[in-house]
């Protein structure tokens, strides 16, 4: 029970004078972008609480091979210059452990941006309000252990983000590309294996992480929405 009061004194957040506790069950998406750090408590007592496998197999989808022209691919590395809001202690922990522009390196292709005959066939998952995002991780480059938060599917749909909570969110990864040796997806304690078309979903709250020490680039699409 204390440990519980703490958590709650912790979460707690000022809104016209009262105080209000941010819960993952009742709290909305929006709500918790206002104080990103607070989400980041609460997952981790979340990956406490977990029981089970980290990773469940959606089987495999028919991709097509997909070709991407150059101007629509987009800068994502992680720690490249912008404004990290209320994630500024989140970039200050990857820095102090010796992550940075040139090892975190990532290119991204836009959900508006992808073939709509590739978009066709993501939308076969039990998926509403999807966003999906192809990530290109060159050789070379990492993503640091972390729990998602929702950003990019909150900047797109921040009128169905005052609605849901991260508790009604699905998260599914589909692989393009059959796995090279030394391309890596941990999910929780889990490291995943695929071939090509592979979809698989973990918790909102699962902490991953990847890393790309293959001499080609692993490529991937994230998929963020809300429980069909």
């Amino acid at each position: 029970m204390a440990g519980r009061t703490c958590i709650h004194a912790r979460t707690r957040k000022r809104i016209s004078g009262q105080v209000m506790a941010l819960t993952l069950e009742s709290s909305t998406i929006s709500e918790f972008h206002d104080s990103l750090m607070m989400y980041y408590e609460l997952v981790r007592e979340k990956q406490k609480q977990h029981q089970g496998d980290w990773v469940t197999s959606r089987g495999y989808l028919p991709l097509p091979d997909i070709n991407i022209p150059k101007e629509l691919i987009e800068d994502r590395t992680i720690l490249r210059d912008r404004d990290w809001g209320t994630k500024a202690d989140w970039r200050d922990t990857m820095l102090k452990h010796g992550f940075n522009k040139e090892n975190t390196k990532m290119w991204c292709v836009d959900h508006e941006n992808l073939p709509q005959d590739f978009l066709t066939i993501l939308d076969t998952m039990p998926i509403k309000h999807p966003v999906f995002t192809l990530n290109i991780q060159p050789p070379g480059s990492t993503v640091p252990a972390h729990e998602d938060t929702w950003r990019i599917w909150y900047d797109k749909h921040p009128d169905l983000a005052k609605k849901y909570t991260f508790e009604d969110t699905v998260f599914f990864i589909v692989f393009l590309e059959d796995q090279l040796i030394g391309q890596t997806f941990s999910a929780g304690v889990t490291q995943v294996a695929w071939k090509k078309g592979a979809a698989i979903q973990m918790p909102y709250y699962c902490k991953h992480a990847t890393s790309n020490a293959s001499f080609e680039n692993k490529m991937l699409v994230q998929c963020l929405g809300i429980k069909a």
